[in-house]
């Protein structure tokens, strides 16, 4: 009789928070569409651009970031375990001809809060990011984001950051980023190493 009890019992809270995580998207999506609609109907000619809120961001975000850069071998080992996702958000067509084995593709251009919370339901998952500036010898596919002024000292414009930031802005705070080099010809001769995959990218 207890265990009946128990098992009943448990089975109205599982269902309840069951209904209180949907409750819970579908206010978030709501309150998102309700605001679209309003913004739609407005007569404002201003658009929904605030300088000043992404320098606030980024203020937060900076600190943050630091405490949260890894090496290859940290990096490798975070991503053996469950419920850990490697974010590439490298253009589509370039993460499907290339890119880190076992990483999932949501476009930077295709970041919405919308879009990520079908990628990424749950905001305390664990989220590995890496950018072509981490990727040494396939310039087809990670070609290097800098710019090479005159005098000769380079300007990093790593998609990495924009990433990081967009993504904290976004509630998804449990973020590390990769802080190291990885070798696309080591990963063809050494099997040992990281691995990469996608349709240009010969089957062993």
């Amino acid at each position: 009789m207890k265990t009946s009890t128990f098992i009943f019992l448990g089975m109205i809270v599982m269902c309840s928070v069951i209904a209180q995580e949907a409750v819970t998207t579908n206010d978030t999506l709501e309150r998102i569409e309700n605001f679209t609609q309003t913004f739609n109907a407005s007569d404002s000619s201003k658009p929904l651009v605030n300088f000043d809120d992404y320098k606030n961001l980024v203020h937060k975000v900076e600190k943050h970031r630091e405490a949260r850069m890894v090496d290859l071998e940290t990096f490798v080992k975070m991503s053996e375990a469950e419920d850990v996702m490697i974010l590439d958000a490298r253009a589509e067509d370039l993460y499907e001809r290339s890119h880190i084995k076992g990483a999932v593709n949501l476009p930077f251009t295709k970041f919405t809060q919308q879009n990520l919370m079908r990628v990424i339901p749950n905001p305390e998952t664990k989220i590995l990011i890496y950018c072509n500036n981490n990727i040494q010898n396939d310039p087809i596919h990670f070609a290097s984001k800098i710019r090479i002024p005159k005098n000769n000292q380079p300007l990093m414009l790593a998609l990495n950051i924009p990433t990081y930031i967009n993504l904290y802005g976004y509630g998804y705070k449990n973020v590390y980023e990769l802080n190291d080099v990885t070798d696309v010809l080591k990963s063809g001769m050494d099997t040992s190493y990281i691995q990469f995959e996608g349709t240009s990218i010969p089957k062993k």
